[in-house]
Formats: C-alpha cells, sequence, structure tokens
C-alpha cells in the first residue's frame, strides 16, 4: 500500500501527469490515431498551463495556509494549550548527505523552515521535549543519501533535524527521534504512540498542515497546529499580473498544493475502508 500510493502520488503531480499525457498523445498521432491523440496533447498542454500559472499558484497555496493562525512571536501571547504542551514535533521534509556541510546546511529549504520554528517554541517551553521524525531515505539535496567514500555523511533525517538543532543551541538531551516513520501517517501514528494522551505542538509547513492535522485527529493524537515555512499564500494577494505570468516556482508551488489535497482524499478512503 505504501509503494502503491508513492507511485500513483508521483505520476498524478502535474509535471508527470501533462508530460504522459503530451507524450501519448504524440505516440497516438504517429499511430494515426490523431483525433484521441490530439485530444491528449491538448489536456496535458492545458495540465502544464494551469499548473504553471502564478495565479492559480497563489490562489491553491493560501487555500491551505489560510487553515491555521501562525504562533505569535511573543510566547506571552501564546494560547494556554500550546504553553502547556509538554512535546514539540517537527515533521520531518528531506536533507541532503554531503560531506563538509553543518547540519542546518544540509537540511531542506521547508526542513530549515520547520525546525526555526520547532527550536524556537520547545525553547520557550523549558520542560518539553523536541521530537525530531525522519529515517534513513532519500536526498533532498544533490544524490542519493547513501554516499560511498570515507568522508560521506548517511544519518537519518530525525538526526539530521536534531544535529541542526544542537547547533542552534538546543540541548541535545531533550530531544527524542523517531527515525522510522516512512510519511506523515507513520509519523503521527509514530507520535501517538510515543505521548499518548499527551498534547503535542506539531510543527510543519502551513499548506501542509491541514492534512496533517487530519491525520493527526484520525489517530487520536492530541496536537496543537503550529504552521511554519510559508510560501506566501496566507498574506499574498493575487494581483492582475500574476494571471498572466507562468514560471517553475508557481508549479513547484501548485505541485505542493496539489499533493495535499491528493494526501487528504487518500486519507479520507482509507479510512471509509478500514471502517
Amino acid at each position: 500500500m505504501f509503494v502503491l500510493k508513492k507511485i500513483l502520488g508521483h505520476l498524478l503531480m502535474p509535471l508527470p501527469l501533462g508530460l504522459g499525457l503530451l507524450t501519448l498523445g504524440v505516440l497516438l498521432v504517429s499511430l494515426r490515431r490523431r483525433i484521441g491523440g490530439w485530444k491528449l496533447i491538448a489536456l496535458g498542454w492545458l495540465v502544464l498551463l494551469v499548473a504553471s500559472n502564478r495565479g492559480i499558484s497563489i490562489a491553491l497555496t493560501a487555500s491551505l495556509e489560510h487553515s491555521f493562525p501562525p504562533v505569535p512571536a511573543a510566547s506571552s501571547e501564546w494560547p494556554e494549550p500550546l504553553r502547556e504542551a509538554p512535546f514539540v514535533a517537527i515533521l520531518g521534509s528531506g536533507h541532503g548527505d554531503a560531506a563538509g556541510l553543518s547540519a542546518g546546511q544540509r537540511l531542506s529549504p521547508s526542513a530549515r523552515a520547520r525546525l526555526h520554528e520547532g527550536v524556537r517554541i520547545a525553547a520557550a517551553l523549558p520542560d518539553s521535549w523536541l521530537v525530531t521524525t525522519g529515517p534513513l531515505g532519500g536526498s533532498t539535496l544533490g544524490g542519493p543519501a547513501r554516499q560511498r567514500g570515507e568522508n560521506s555523511i548517511v544519518t537519518t533525517h530525525a538526526r539530521a533535524l536534531a544535529d541542526a538543532a544542537v547547533e542552534l543551541g538546543f540541548p541535545r538531551e531533550r530531544i527524542i527521534e523517531i527515525d522510522h516513520a516512512r510519511d506523515t501517517a507513520e509519523e503521527v501514528a509514530a507520535l501517538r504512540h510515543l505521548v499518548g494522551d499527551e498534547r503535542v505542538a506539531l510543527i510543519t509547513s502551513a499548506w501542509h498542515l491541514p492534512r496533517a492535522m487530519r491525520l493527526a485527529e484520525a489517530e487520536g493524537l492530541v496536537a496543537f497546529p503550529c504552521p511554519s515555512d510559508y510560501l506566501g499564500g496566507r498574506d499574498a494577494a493575487v494581483a492582475r499580473t500574476a494571471w498572466i505570468t507562468w514560471d517553475a516556482e508557481s508549479l513547484s508551488n501548485t505541485t505542493r498544493a496539489w499533493r495535499e489535497y491528493l494526501g487528504k482524499l487518500w486519507a479520507s478512503l482509507v479510512a471509509r475502508w478500514q471502517r
């Protein structure tokens, strides 16, 4: 089920979906199935056109990032449930294992943003534990995680986050690592097993938080939402020029939003199937 989910999820992302439709359309045209072929080519072109539009990207991202308010800068303004949380958990977001870089520099941009927010909140809660999550696996910063050579670094994502937190001055003796969870659903399940009925401040990207909170609720995890890593959708107004602008960054942000919508749909289907 895990492998099937990953394969289907990848194929349904805008870029592989659009390129797949274009390729299949060209193949049908070459086989003299011109009407069907040209329909697929048009559909593939439309998918890429829509997905890379800046206005659409901002609108899709904003619909996710508006779901939960950010944690105030001053801890005195934090809601009581957050101030009393004994656990602060950072959901994983990828890293690279390149030698010669500090732990913080090896984190993906999303992971660095999540880490910063996690350390900020945990540091203000002196009796809390900081929980980092993520297995040994794929790298986001160039090349596979299992590098060879005497200077290579092979580590779990949970350890990379923990090392980066220590670099920022957070005490290692207050860090708990969950290094076996492969995706958000498994991270939430592992957190539920760790904390039981205790409350956890759940930190992830703002565009990822709605799905994470839905999974937490289904798992019975008492979670307080702590968004980070904003893409700009929360406060960004969609300018008129955005609707006539296309770029790779918009394609990337649309892909993230689309992945979250598909993830929520998948979670709902699984929940119904398990009933």
